[in-house]
Formats: structure tokens, sequence, C-alpha cells
């Protein structure tokens, strides 16, 4: 497409889809280390370094899904948006569910294998589903929407400060006594992903590139095709993980190995 044309209400630009895969790529290996530590395999303490840097991945996610959010919104300017927001309304109740789902059936392994009473409650894809929503009377904000974007995030910094009822977990107050995991409150992480609006509308005025950007090379274009499924990515490696994890060390058993803690 030439530079300075509008682009087409669903054209898509391989740098976003490519973030958006390291992204999810950065986050399975989170997920990796994590079910390694519940199976003993590695020692947690030793590989927490790590833990503390890969979440960034989840951040620049939130990010690139805000960006795609005004992608489609710019280049509808001047038609009816009312579609556009049914089906953001769609896919945002979609996600939820589908991350009520997983929230259950992590929960249950967390009880079998772990069982220490932090569940899973209010996770990333719930949280991913809810912010999409409530994103939508912000579009027309654009790039001034870094000014809520900061406040909801400074509002969550101070949210998780203070302890209160479980019934205001969703927002960000966690009770004293529970440490739920896989938790994604809507803040800080609604201004997260206002933040990613403002930048896309920034660097995507009316829904195109106002920047030059070299074509996808090999690398480009495979983590571009990650990024071009990211829900579908972000269900299946989980329970693949695990299933593989466990695989190993039932043939290691077999075998008359023992794995771990390295």
């Amino acid at each position: 497409m030439p530079e300075g044309q509008p682009a087409r209400v669903e054209e898509r630009y391989w740098e976003i889809d490519a973030i958006r895969g390291l992204s999810l790529l950065a986050m399975i290996v989170f997920h990796t280390i994590f079910i390694l530590g519940v199976f003993n395999i590695i020692n947690g303490s030793v590989w927490i370094w790590i833990c503390s840097y890969i979440p960034l991945g989840t951040s620049v996610f939130v990010i690139i899904s805000g960006a795609a959010l005004i992608l489609r919104h710019g280049r509808m300017s001047g038609k009816p948006r009312g579609q556009y927001y049914l089906a953001i309304v769609k896919r945002g109740i979609e996600v939820i569910f589908i991350g009520i789902a997983v929230a259950l059936l992590g929960s249950l392994l967390i009880k079998i294998f772990i069982d220490d009473g932090n569940y899973m409650y209010f996770n990333f894809l719930q949280m991913m589903g809810v912010s999409m929503i409530l994103c939508i009377p912000f579009l027309s904000l654009g790039k001034w929407n870094f000014i809520p974007a900061i406040f909801f995030i400074l509002l969550g910094g101070f949210l998780e400060t203070i302890s209160g009822p479980a019934w205001l977990m969703i927002f960000g107050v966690i009770p004293s006594d529970f440490f739920p995991r896989d938790f994604f409150p809507i803040f800080p992480w609604l201004g997260v992903m206002l933040l990613g609006i403002s930048i896309g509308s920034i660097l995507y005025p009316q829904g195109y590139r106002r920047y030059h950007i070299r074509p996808a090379g090999k690398i480009g274009t495979i983590l571009a095709q990650i990024g071009k499924y990211p829900l579908q990515v972000y269900v299946v490696h989980i329970p693949l993980v695990g299933l593989t994890i466990i695989h190993i060390l039932i043939i290691a058993g077999l075998l008359g190995f023992s794995l771990g803690p390295l």
C-alpha cells in the first residue's frame, strides 16, 4: 500500500501481529517456568529473575491489543461504527467466557497438584474481555487516552496497597488472606489498554501508518503468523505445555530418572 493512502478496514499490519506474537512467546515461556515449578522440576527461587522480566510481554500484548482496537476505528471515519462496537462487545463476551472456563480448569488443577487455597480469579482473558468492552466509549478520545490511561494505572497501583472484601478483587483490592494466581484486575490493566489506544492513534492516524517500515523478513513473518491468532495460541499453549511436561515426567519415571529441581 502506498505511504499516506487510507488502509482498508480489514487490512493487517505485520509489525503489530509480530509484536503480539513476540509477547505471546514471552507469556508461553513464563507459563512454562510456572508449570515446571509446580512439578518441582525447577527451583522457583533460582528462576524468579526470569519471572520478573517476562511479564513485560503481557503489558506489551495489552498495549498492542489497544492499538489494534483503534486501527479499525480510525479506518471507519465517516462511517457508522455501531456494528464495530457491537463486534467488540461480542468478542469481549466470548473472551470472558473462555477466561471463566480457563479459571475453573486451572483452579481444579491447582487443587489437585498444589492445594494451597490460592486459585485463579479474574484471569488474563477475563481482564482482556472486560477491558475491550470498557474501552468502547474511550475510542473517540484517540491520542488523548493517555490521560485516563495514566489515571487508571496509578489507581491500580493504589488499590493493590489496600485490603478489602473479595467482591472488590475485580478492581484490584485483594483480601489480606488470599493470593490469587493469574490475577489481572481491571485497574491498572484497563489503563494499559487505553495507553495502547493512545499510542495506536499517534502511530496510525485514521488507521494507516504515518511512518515507513521495511517488509517483514522471515522472523517477522513467523512472529506475525503467531500474532494473528492470539486467543487460540493463548488458550492452547497452557494445556499443551502441561501435558508435555506430564508425559516427560511419566517417561522419566518409567526409565528410573529423577527430574529436578534445577
